[in-house]
């Protein structure tokens, strides 16, 4: 058995298993859009955005090192808004209105992200309920708000609050389009291993050269020909 395939028999092998590709690609791609649609609990996000300010040395020689020591304490800030410290403060800030909340629950809905080079940084809260999100995103905002210039003392001037979080009502997860393609691109890739598997399993020999290989003679070639149904032998 020759275990080589050409590109021309490739192309072949395409062009005779297209429906059944397709018709795979196809099944998967809606089983994975039923189970991103229907199945999997989507997620909602909400993001509220802050600014620290430090306390400023009167020094003008020293404004644009006060200016990178504040963005360097953006990491700390980041930190400090999920301990428990504020975590704890949170949980009883919603327990009225979201019993099964805690700290721990807590600390997996919350990111903390800040772009480079920037004094603000983002508290987002990712929940089932875009309700819940939006009030996790704007609490924890809060807290931090009023217990950051406790917790840091001197060095913080003031906390801001740029913009609080929003009732966004589109999820953000399952991406339905990105698992649909996922499982179009599967569908498909079983349905070329299966024709490359079928096809490497074959014993027939198509090449009359492979026989002078095995050192065999070739006594003849019998030729195929197609007849119409109902045309008389």
């Amino acid at each position: 058995m020759d275990t080589t395939i050409s590109y021309q028999r490739l192309w072949q092998l395409f062009k005779k298993n297209f429906v059944m590709l397709l018709f795979l690609a196809l099944v998967f791609a809606a089983a994975a859009y039923s189970i991103s649609r229907f199945l999997i609990q989507p997620k909602y996000q909400s993001t509220a955005a802050l600014l620290v300010n430090r306390r400023q040395n009167s020094d003008t020689n020293t404004a644009l090192g006060d200016q990178q020591a504040d963005v360097q304490m953006i990491y700390t800030y980041k930190d400090l808004a999920t301990r428990p410290v504020i975590l704890n403060r949170v949980v009883s800030a919603l327990s009225g209105r979201y019993a099964d909340i805690t700290s721990s629950s807590l600390s997996g809905m919350i990111t903390i992200s800040s772009n480079q080079n920037s004094q603000i940084f983002s508290i987002s809260a990712r929940s089932e309920d875009p309700n819940e999100s939006r009030d996790i995103a704007n609490t924890t905002a809060d807290v931090f708000k009023n217990q950051a210039v406790k917790i840091m003392g001197r060095s913080i001037s003031n906390v801001s609050i740029v913009s609080r979080g929003l009732r966004e009502a589109t999820p953000v997860s399952p991406n339905v389009r990105l698992y649909t393609l996922a499982g179009f691109l599967l569908g498909a890739f079983i349905g070329v291993m299966i024709v490359l598997i079928r096809e490497m399993a074959d014993n027939a020999y198509r090449d009359p050269e492979f026989l002078g290989q095995l050192g065999l003679n070739n006594l003849g070639t019998v030729n195929y020909a197609a007849f119409h149904k109902g045309e008389n032998n």
